[in-house]
């Protein structure tokens, strides 16, 4: 009777781990070159940034700055498929996690444009967009605001940490 509870637990376990394995979500496939974890440090602050690995038609994603010994700024975010599109959706927190957006809302961006190791999210209008471009171990985000007319640019470079 041991026996075969072993083989019924080895059998459930076996048929969970194949069963898990997923095909990847093909408007999430091109966006798989950003899993993994990229760092950035300075004399001043510490960057790091994880990327999970596509699964169950998501990936998600974290972002921490930390100056000195302190944490001080946070994202939290989900690329979600939705209606065959990745939708992009991230909420920002300051230390304690003090959240900026309102409890049900979060900054939300289609995927626009999508090549080599190169992804654009951007609002339809072009108030905001974010892009990521992949070289080897380096990963570049470019993030853009235009706000009445002027345009804000931020370039962060990060490398892939082991």
């Amino acid at each position: 009777m041991k026996a075969l509870g072993w083989v019924l637990l080895v059998g459930v376990m076996f048929g969970t781990a194949v069963g898990f394995a997923q095909k990847i979500d093909s408007a999430l496939a091109p966006l798989t070159f950003l899993s993994g974890q990229w760092t950035s440090d300075s004399a001043e602050e510490h960057e790091e940034e994880y990327w999970s690995k596509a699964v169950g038609g998501s990936m998600v994603g974290t972002y921490r700055v930390v100056k000195g010994e302190r944490p001080i700024f946070y994202e939290f975010w989900a690329i979600e498929v939705e209606s065959g599109k990745a939708i992009f959706k991230m909420k920002h927190f300051n230390n304690g996690l003090v959240g900026w957006e309102e409890k049900g809302d979060a900054v939300r961006l289609p995927v626009v444009e999508s090549r080599d190791q190169n992804v654009l999210f951007a609002l339809p209008d072009g108030s905001l967009s974010l892009r990521y471009e992949r070289k080897g171990d380096d990963l570049t985000s470019t993030l853009l605001r235009v706000k009445n007319g002027k345009a804000q640019t931020q370039i962060f470079h990060l490398h892939r940490s082991q």
